[in-house]
């Protein structure tokens, strides 16, 4: 319909609408006026349609489709099919199709593709050729642009992924990673196979892996801080003693009794009262004695009376001083033929007639062992023949067919054993199937039933989860800096100075000093820019290969005639007496033992990092500076985990096993040897002996050993723990054995001489090894801690205390030369190892029920966090790998 058709409705409509009063004042019963009503009805629905479509075409643009078709539709019902409301008809219907077509894509979106198609076939029917209709009922039938396997399940879980993702992104970067994990499983339950998720908890594994480390290196400095600090006498802290209060664990009533027991009445007088009268009296007395108030701030003991069928007439008359309370309300429930309970929260006088006969029936849920905790009943058991001969051949057993199982208590042994009653009426039964307990007993004894089932509930065996860490931080620390100083002889007149002698540190020899003669040469002899006399190597010098005297200007001190190998370039030493390297620091006798064979260990100086050498006509000198700077550290960290009974000890192993020999047979030698041999031969053959065989093995596990045994408090929450944590460790072997030689022995060797006689030469003979006699024996270092902690259940207790520091501080000096100002530091020699070793160990117990799940939650504040959505902020989005199908 055009603007100009559209106008002469809209001033039809109108002028119509302006006349319908004077048609409506027409008279009823005649023909024009019942058509002017007709008349003004439909133009009335036209402009109640109009009205419609105008709020349409508002929601329509404010992306309300669902609210604009429903408006397009109710446009359509309202207009009826009429020559003066078809062109109102025919845009109501237009605006409708074009709203289905935008209606259907939005639901095609979701998956809804028979929704879809139903809202095209709509827009057809008002529309007959709808382009965009017909347009997209093509395009839903493209598999390549609408994929037929969409659904809209598919669609809203497309939605979470990608809230999920965002979700989990942004407490990634908040650095709240646990939340971000559990964030990303969620996105998985929904996605099963969305990369994204699991990129994304890559990264957040990777950040709460560089905090761990950092933990680490937290952790290994402050243990070995507290290798350090062990060194510390500290001072004993003096300060006020400190009072505890106990109580934790007492029955509900007990803190009214310690109350009433406390609070003491200086007079208590009554003469002929009622029962209510003295019990308001008492009540309203506790509240004004009272010093001592309970954590709500409420003063005095609150007392209810439940009078009953006690005596209505009880007349109470006392004279009391200096009593308290307890024995005052004592003494006037006895007057009153009334007795007192002292419960959680208030006293309850009722009468002594309490105890009713009626019985009645209640059912307790208890332990699957209720039977075994009221043990064996011997007397339960089949009673033995009277004629039971214990001297017989099957002992006095009990006849063919008897069991000889001890019979267990049945559940009202077990009641009554722990002091119910059970009167005439009374029942109880045990249903292992359910482990329900069925009492029938009087309401007293049902209220004993019940704190007995509740006793053995908190006392019955729980399982506790018990990890273990071993953590052992162990780090080598070695500084060393000193000087070495050789210096040559030095002649004035007929004095010669120069180096001293090898000390007790530093080997003089040519591996320990750089410059040698061997690699030193003398400078040629220069006149002008001409040279002389070539460079002379100073190791030909020494072998005498070339005359010292042939270079003019030059000599070599210490020249060697004989030509043997030359000692380093600078003459003696002068530093020789300040220790380095292995001659300063060097292992225990046992480590070297163990690691060498010999208490001895093989030394050396530390190495050379810097040297210089002096050449002069005559003295020469050579430094060599010496220094070392080395860490090592090793880090060992075991964490087994066990799940045990309440009660039941526990042992956790990483170990290997060891076997060693402990028994051998001695070694079998060679008979015979010694005396006169003649030939030369050396005794009869060649001599075999059986070396040490060993005979006998044992084992030892080495490794790491934890043993274990929890029992859980009556409060449920409490654990004790008797633990005995042990590290074995094998260190080496050390030979008792030494080798077996031969004796030495005489022989002869005869020769023909010229003459033609024989004559012997004497032979001698040397030792020979027969055997090394090898016997090895073990060397294991054990770590053991025992004792016993109680603890929480979800905490950690820390076992320390296995600390260990050798420190080797060698500080030597040349005397006169090492004690000068800034200079000295040139003849001395500094050396300082600090071996330090920490074992911690930390053990968790954690209750845990009969499904695995913990009765105290980890954490529950990061259980919270991981349902809380990050705050607004600039994240990086990863995208889903699920998405819509266009």
């Amino acid at each position: 319909m055009t603007h100009h058709s559209r106008l002469v409705f809209n001033l039809s409509l109108l002028a119509l609408t302006a006349a319908s009063p004077a048609v409506m004042a027409q008279s009823p019963s005649t023909v024009s006026g019942m058509a002017n009503r007709e008349i003004a009805r439909r133009y009335a629905r036209i402009e109640d349609a109009r009205t419609a479509m105008d709020r349409g075409d508002k929601l329509f643009s404010e992306g309300d489709y669902e609210g604009a078709l429903s408006a397009y539709k109710n446009a359509i019902d309202s207009l009826p099919n009429a020559p003066l409301t078809s062109d109102w008809l025919d845009l109501a219907k237009l605006k409708y199709a074009d709203c289905s077509v935008t209606v259907a894509q939005e639901r095609a979106k979701a998956g809804n593709y028979k929704e879809a198609r139903q809202l095209l076939e709509g827009a057809t029917s008002y529309v007959p050729g709808h382009k965009g209709a017909l347009v997209f009922s093509k395009q839903l039938e493209d598999p390549d642009r609408w994929p037929p396997g969409l659904t809209a399940e598919h669609v809203t879980n497309v939605g979470k992924v990608q809230s999920g993702l965002l979700l989990g992104n942004s407490s990634v970067e908040l650095g709240n990673y646990d939340a971000a994990i559990a964030q990303y499983q969620d996105v998985l339950r929904t996605d099963p196979y969305n990369t994204a998720a699991r990129r994304g908890m890559e990264n957040a594994e990777r950040k709460r892996e560089a905090y761990f480390k950092s933990a680490y290196d937290h952790q290994r400095a402050k243990m070995l801080a507290q290798v350090t600090e062990t060194w510390e006498d500290k001072v004993p802290v003096q300060g006020q003693a400190v009072s505890f209060e106990y109580g934790v664990g007492r029955s509900p009533g007990a803190y009214l009794t310690e109350k009433m027991n406390t609070i003491i009445f200086p007079t208590v007088q009554f003469e002929g009262a009622t029962i209510q009268e003295a019990i308001e009296y008492l009540r309203i007395k506790s509240r004004d004695l009272d010093t001592t108030q309970d954590k709500s701030g409420v003063k005095g003991v609150n007392i209810i009376l439940r009078t009953g069928d006690a005596p209505s007439n009880a007349s109470i008359s006392l004279d009391l001083k200096d009593v308290p309370m307890s024995e005052a309300l004592r003494y006037v429930t006895e007057l009153a033929q009334m007795k007192y309970k002292v419960e959680a929260h208030a006293v309850l006088v009722v009468p002594l007639s309490e105890n009713a006969s009626e019985q009645y029936t209640r059912s307790y849920r208890v332990p699957p062992d209720f039977l075994s905790t009221g043990g064996g009943d011997p007397g339960a058991g089949p009673a033995p023949a009277a004629n039971a001969d214990p001297f017989a051949n099957n002992g006095g057993a009990a006849a063919p067919g008897a069991s000889n199982l001890i019979a267990r208590k049945t559940a009202r042994q077990i009641l009554e054993a722990s002091g119910i009653l059970f009167p005439e009426g009374a029942s109880a039964s045990y249903n292992p199937a359910n482990s329900q307990l069925v009492v029938r007993n009087t309401q007293p004894n049902l209220d004993l039933v019940e704190a007995y089932v509740e006793s053995i509930t908190k006392l019955a065996p729980k399982m506790v989860v018990i990890t273990s860490k071993f953590v052992e931080v162990t780090q080598k620390n070695t500084e060393e800096l000193g000087f070495d100083w050789l210096l040559g002889g030095v002649g004035i007149g007929n004095l010669v100075m120069g180096g001293g002698s090898t000390g007790n540190g530093n080997a003089y020899n040519a591996a320990n000093y750089p410059f040698q003669a061997s690699n030193l040469v003398i400078p040629g002899y220069y006149v002008g820019t001409e040279q002389v006399f070539p460079n002379i190597p100073v190791a030909a010098a020494f072998a005498g290969s070339i005359p010292l005297g042939a270079v003019p200007g030059n000599s070599v001190s210490g020249a060697n005639p004989n030509g043997t190998s030359p000692f380093p370039y600078g003459g003696g030493p002068v530093t020789a007496g300040n220790r380095s390297g292995g001659f300063a620091i060097s292992n225990s006798s046992i480590d070297n033992l163990l690691t060498t064979g010999s208490t001895t260990a093989t030394t050396s100086v530390a190495p050379g990092i810097f040297s210089t050498a002096g050449i002069f006509s005559d003295p020469a000198f050579q430094t060599v500076l010496r220094g070392l700077s080395q860490k090592k550290g090793v880090d060992l960290m075991s964490a087994p985990s066990v799940t045990t009974k309440s009660g039941t000890r526990a042992t956790m192993e990483v170990t290997r096993e060891f076997i060693y020999p402990t028994e051998f047979d001695p070694p079998r030698l060679p008979q015979g040897g010694g005396g006169l041999n003649v030939g030369g031969g050396g005794g009869g053959g060649q001599q075999i002996a059986t070396p040490t065989t060993p005979t006998a093995f044992e084992m030892r596990q080495t490794g790491v050993r934890l043993e274990a045994e929890p029992t859980v408090g009556a409060d449920g929450n409490t654990i004790e723990l008797t633990l005995a944590p042990e590290v074995v460790e094998f260190d080496g072997f050390i030979n008792y054995g030494s080798p077996i030689m031969s004796p030495s022995s005489q022989s002869v060797l005869p020769i023909q001489l010229s003459t033609g006689t024989i004559g012997y030469v004497p032979l001698q003979q040397p030792e020979r090894l027969i055997t090394p006699n090898i016997i090895n024996q073990p060397v294991f270092s054990v770590r053991k801690v025992t004792t016993g902690v109680s603890i929480w259940d979800g905490q950690t207790v820390a076992l320390g205390g296995l600390i260990r520091e050798d420190v080797q501080d060698v500080q030597d000096k040349v005397p006169i030369l090492g004690d000068l100002p800034f200079v000295g530091r040139l003849f001395k020699s500094e050396s300082e190892q600090h071996y330090k070793r920490n074992l911690m160990i930390f053990v968790t117990a954690n209750l845990i029920d009969p499904s695995g799940q913990r009765i105290k939650p980890a954490n529950a504040t990061q259980a919270a966090a991981a349902d809380t959505a990050a705050g607004p902020g600039s994240v990086g989005t990863l995208l889903p790998t699920v998405a819509p199908g266009n």
